[in-house]
């Protein structure tokens, strides 16, 4: 038994000089935000910025989540959980399983996408670009008519509350919340299996949270059926 103990401090030591290895992720932000106004479709463009952690990984997962703007509260008091945010192997249900489940939000879609080489320009008016980090670039677009669908069965939206003039203007107002998980989550299915292999940590160096960034767009959302063809618009606010 005591020749096991000197094996057992070298292996806490290296796992601990390992945690300390990487500088922390003092940046975790969208610094490009583009917002298109189309008839039949809700698109957008956004720019992720993490600057530190491990420098293995190389790649961002974003999941694009709706929720009705009622239910933003009940949403962020979940996503405070620590029983809902800290990593677990197998299937324990986490925040965004917790979240479906309870029809508080519905997953619209998620993509993947490799770091830039080279640090976008973000600002077209004074050709600035982002100062460090690694940037990932999503573009996003969801049909009117199938957004109103999944959003329809959200627990609480009421499709027989809208203002009915020329059109039909419903009540419910919705908003966009983007969710990157950290690379050995659970959630980042979508990221090369040797960097889901990998550590990683978010801001502040939490090795716990499966939270990289869990924010909402900056905007909230009204659908309007058109009376004349019975499609779905969106106005945006």
């Amino acid at each position: 038994m005591k020749r096991l103990i000197p094996v057992l401090i070298l292996i806490v030591h290296c796992a601990s000089a390992m945690a300390q290895r990487d500088p922390p992720v003092w940046n975790s932000y969208l610094p490009r935000i583009v917002m298109f106004d189309e008839r039949d479709t809700l698109d957008f463009e956004v720019t992720y910025n993490k600057a530190g952690g491990p420098h293995e990984q190389t790649h961002c997962q974003m999941y694009v989540l709706a929720y009705l703007q009622a239910d933003e509260g009940s949403i962020k008091k979940l996503a405070a959980d620590p029983k809902l945010t800290t990593k677990a192997k197998g299937d324990r249900k986490l925040l965004l399983d917790v979240l479906q489940e309870k029809k508080l939000a519905v997953v619209l879609e998620s993509k993947v996408a490799a770091c830039a080489e080279k640090r976008p320009v973000v600002s077209t008016r004074s050709a600035r670009s982002v100062r460090s980090g690694y940037c990932t670039d999503f573009e996003f677009s969801f049909n009117n008519g199938e957004l109103f669908q999944s959003i329809s069965k959200l627990r609480n939206f009421d499709s027989d509350s809208f203002v009915a003039s020329s059109n039909r203007l419903y009540n419910d107002k919705f908003k966009l919340m983007l969710f990157v998980p950290v690379n050995d989550s659970k959630y980042a299915t979508k990221i090369p299996q040797d960097q889901q292999q990998l550590y990683d940590f978010a801001h502040f160096v939490d090795s716990e949270t499966v939270i990289q960034y869990f924010k909402p767009l900056p905007y909230r959302y009204q659908f309007v059926q058109f009376k004349e063809s019975g499609d779905f618009g969106i106005y945006i606010d």
